[in-house]
Order: C-alpha cells, then sequence, then structure tokens
C-alpha cells in the first residue's frame, strides 16, 4: 500500500431509516442511488447555502458513506444529529485516508464502488482513481497531495473547506455541471430559496479556475477589486511550480467589479479560461 496523500473526513450514515433521513436532507435524490454506487451531494443550510459538498457512496441498501475531501465529519454528524427526531439513524464521524492509485478498475463504470483491499475505490474525472482506506498507516505524501489538489482544480470540483460552509450559494459552486443537485426533487433543507435563485436568477458569483505568483494562499483568502471592494474568495489552492500557483476560486459576476484583482500583498490574480 502507498502511502496516503492525507486523512480523509468520512461520515457514516446507517439504520433503518438511513436512506429515507439522508434523502429528505440532501440535495438529490438518495433513494435513486444503487447499493455499489457513489455520487457528489450537497447539504444546504435553511438560507439555501452550501453547508458541505461531498461524495455519496451507497455501500449497503442501508448504509451511506459521506466523504468530505476538505470538510469536517464530526460537525457535519453534529449538525445532522438534530434533524434525527425519532429516527432509527445512527452517524458516526469516522478517520479514513485517501490514497491516489493507478491500478485499473475491473469492470467499473463512472459512479461504481470497487472494493480494493481494505478500502474503496471510486474512479474521478480525468480517469483518476480515489480509494478510501481504513488504514491510515504511514506518513502523508505531501508533493503527491499537492498535485492530487491540481488536478482537483481543473477539474472544477468545488471542494468546500469547513470554515467556508454556509457561504455560497450552489450556483456560485456551479453544483448544477455536476449534477450535485436537483430543483425538481421534493423538498430538503435550502431547496426554496435555491430553487428561486434557480428559475428567476440573482446569483451573483460563480466558481472560476485562477493563477496566481508565489506560494498557494490559504483557503478562505479574500480577493480585492482594485477600488477595495471584496470580490471573491479562494476555496483551496495549490503549487503549480516555477514559483505559480493555481486555485479555485468564487468570484463576483458583477460587471462594475474591474478586472485588476489581487489577495493580500498586492499579488496579482489571473482568471483562467
Amino acid at each position: 500500500m502507498t502511502d496516503p496523500l492525507c486523512p480523509a473526513a468520512v461520515l457514516a450514515i446507517g439504520g433503518r431509516d438511513a436512506i429515507d433521513f439522508a434523502h429528505a436532507q440532501f440535495s438529490t435524490d438518495v433513494k435513486s442511488l444503487a447499493a455499489g454506487r457513489w455520487h457528489w451531494r450537497a447539504w444546504l443550510d435553511p438560507h439555501g447555502r452550501v453547508r458541505t459538498f461531498f461524495a455519496l457512496l451507497r455501500v449497503e441498501p442501508a448504509r451511506l458513506l459521506a466523504w468530505l475531501p476538505l470538510g469536517d465529519a464530526a460537525a457535519m454528524s453534529e449538525a445532522l444529529s438534530r434533524f434525527r427526531l425519532r429516527s432509527a439513524v445512527q452517524l458516526e464521524a469516522q478517520a479514513w485516508a485517501l490514497h491516489a492509485t493507478q491500478a485499473p478498475m475491473p469492470a467499473a463504470a463512472p459512479g461504481d464502488i470497487v472494493a480494493i483491499d481494505d478500502g474503496l475505490a471510486l474512479l474521478l474525472p480525468g480517469a483518476r482513481v480515489a480509494w478510501l482506506t481504513r488504514s491510515i498507516a504511514g506518513s502523508c505524501d505531501a508533493a503527491r497531495l499537492n498535485a492530487w489538489r491540481l488536478a482537483d482544480i481543473d477539474a472544477g470540483l468545488p471542494l468546500l473547506p469547513a470554515p467556508l460552509a454556509g457561504e455560497f450559494l450552489p450556483q456560485a459552486l456551479d453544483l448544477e455541471r455536476l449534477d450535485a443537485i436537483r430543483f425538481d426533487k421534493g423538498c430538503y433543507p435550502g431547496q426554496e430559496i435555491a430553487a428561486r435563485v434557480h428559475f428567476r436568477g440573482g446569483n451573483k458569483r460563480a466558481l472560476r479556475r485562477v493563477r496566481m505568483d508565489g506560494t498557494p494562499p490559504p483557503s478562505g483568502t479574500r480577493i480585492m477589486a482594485a477600488d477595495g471592494r471584496v470580490a471573491g474568495t479562494i476555496l483551496y489552492a495549490a503549487d503549480r511550480g516555477e514559483g505559480a500557483s493555481a486555485a479555485l476560486a468564487v468570484l463576483g459576476t458583477d460587471p462594475a467589479v474591474p478586472e485588476a484583482l489581487a489577495i493580500a500583498g498586492d499579488r496579482p490574480i489571473e482568471i483562467c479560461a
């Protein structure tokens, strides 16, 4: 087994009412997700903003795993527990590890979960395989993790760090492109507000890939316009080499915002095509 890229935050959702409970909380149809399959999902707050973005795995007919690539499984468990009421649902934050493997996925199609050794493998965009294991032995491989994050950025995956929970509407994170939100599904927290924005407009932010010189800025770094206004926020970033960094950011779409953008220290931001 290769050294892990990083720890993986995973929330286990089990019990007799697990599927109904998740279906009522999350942004797409959980009941139609077959056992042995996975898909991107989101959980919104009552104001229609995204609390968490995650891959939901239906590992058994009545058991789910939510993998939060940059999220906090314990915080999600605590917040979800307030909605259990009398449902027969068990929530458990678990410590897993993320590995990158180039091993072929035997007879696997996009969306399949494949058991490999003591873990579960998922096929991601760009033919990457995310291998999640319960074993977290070994030191994390920072260089390979950086390369993995660059691939996440290139794929436009709106990984949401825990400190940015509840800050963005689904449209600002481009969740529709990933089919991670549905507006024709029954009611779920925040659905009415998110659907109103979808059908009537009103979203003024968009997901963009950006570049800058220097080291990767931390998640949550504000992007400033030349006139001093906040023009956007860095979701996450990675080192591109040769003294440059790349990031995925949420930027305002207001045409009145000047094109000259920068982060702290007057580091100019270049918006990628």
